[in-house]
């Protein structure tokens, strides 16, 4: 965690703007670059309202075989994505990087009870009730999150 100053990393303070989409492909793989960004805020306490676990950054772990903890430490110590990208390469099976890609641009909420789970933390999802696709509902909900008009609303779902 960050100790006062300048931020380490200044393009992830993510109290002023969300983290890269999870359609953003980095080393072939979708989630990474915002796993990066959530990783590198939460490093220097600028994650605001985002979380890293649990949710789809776990999955990548999960599936590439790796910890959230190897993961943090391989960002901290990294000057740039590249090298982490290098890291993920020199470890993970890339033969797998369709297959997980697929996972994660398929998940979906499951049905109504799974909704009705994920609603308190996802509230946009009251104004587009038939999204299910987490990779639209993420991309939606980075846009609500940061427009002035749901500032209370967007406090009030953070992560405890």
């Amino acid at each position: 965690m960050s100790t006062g100053g300048a931020p380490r990393y200044p393009d992830a303070d993510l109290r002023a703007h969300p983290p890269r989409s999870p359609r953003a492909l980095l080393g072939g793989l979708y989630f990474l670059a915002r796993t990066i960004d959530k990783t590198r805020a939460k490093l220097q306490g600028t994650l605001g309202l985002y979380k890293i676990a649990p949710g789809m950054s776990v999955y990548l772990f999960e599936w590439l075989g790796i910890t959230e903890e190897q993961f943090t430490e391989t960002v901290r110590a990294a000057e740039s994505d590249e090298e982490i990208v290098a890291w993920i390469h020199a470890r993970c099976d890339r033969g797998i990087f369709d297959s997980i890609n697929e996972r994660l641009s398929e998940r979906a909420i499951r049905d109504d009870e799974h909704l009705a789970q994920v609603l308190p933390r996802y509230p946009v999802l009251r104004e587009y009730p038939h999204l299910r696709n987490w990779f639209e509902i993420i991309d939606l909900d980075d846009r609500w999150i940061f427009d002035p008009a749901n500032a209370e609303k967007a406090k009030e779902t953070a992560p405890s």
